[in-house]
């Protein structure tokens, strides 16, 4: 098995959704399990982030529910329906369930179409990139994909296609680091990016939290939240959803 990337690159302005995801840097979403045939894609997607870009975020999905011009990746007509199956002050969980017109449809139907039983994918948006995953055997079928998806791709948007190689990184569930709390993950990204993790040390919580104007108690306590979560992810044996578990028991703070 071979994992394929098409990262589609979206201009602002070129889809109301994604604009969420341009102008809120924080929020982050992937599949938690996405399903496609030729016609129809059932999908259950994690969001997470600040409190605010979630909630311009629930406006923009309510809006798009309203909406008859919805235009899919290759610019077909699109009958999308969606539902929030849970909510959390920085986390949410969508299904959703999306039908694409004629013409030149978006990537998981192409996998449909020109792979037929013999693929898995997700996706992950975040910033101006939404990119598909694709774990498959046929390089030759993959490639026709983007050949017919790049020919036709709407306007505002910009295609690269990467072949990533084995299947050995396909990302494990337990390890997504959309399972973490936002505000605990921020910490993260900010210990290391100081480097406090660095050997020697270059800076101390209370020099990061001064520099970030957050209280260095506040700081200190997302970041052993975030590193013991790292650590039960890291020895788990847990066999249940990872994604439903850890937004029913997982604080946000």
């Amino acid at each position: 098995m071979r994992e394929f990337a098409f990262t589609i690159t979206y201009d602002r302005g070129a889809d109301h959704l994604m604009d969420v995801f341009i102008d809120h840097p924080g929020l982050y979403a992937r599949t938690v399990s996405c399903q496609a045939t030729t016609e129809t894609m059932w999908r259950l997607d994690e969001v997470t982030g600040p409190r605010e870009a979630l909630a311009v975020y629930d406006d923009r999905l309510a809006n798009l529910s309203r909406c008859s011009s919805l235009r899919g990746m290759g610019g077909c007509s699109i009958d999308w329906t969606y539902e929030t199956i849970a909510e959390r002050p920085t986390r949410r969980l969508i299904y959703s369930r999306q039908s694409e017109g004629d013409g030149c449809r978006s990537v998981p139907y192409l996998a449909a179409k020109h792979l037929e039983d013999g693929v898995l994918c997700r996706a992950e948006q975040h910033g101006h990139e939404y990119r598909w995953r694709l774990l498959a055997e046929d390089d030759v079928a993959v490639r026709s994909i983007y050949d017919e998806l790049g020919a036709n791709l709407r306007d505002g948007l910009a295609l690269e296609f990467e072949r990533v190689g084995d299947s050995t990184d396909w990302p494990d569930d337990l390890a997504e680091r959309s399972n973490l709390p936002y505000k605990q993950r921020e910490a993260l990204e900010l210990a290391v990016e100081y480097g406090y993790y660095d050997d020697p040390r270059r800076m101390s919580i209370q020099e990061i939290a001064d520099e970030e104007g957050i209280p260095t108690s506040t700081l200190q306590y997302r970041l052993t939240r975030a590193e013991a979560w790292l650590a039960r992810t890291f020895v788990s044996t847990d066999t249940g959803d990872p994604v439903v578990q850890a937004m029913a028991t997982t604080a946000d703070d």
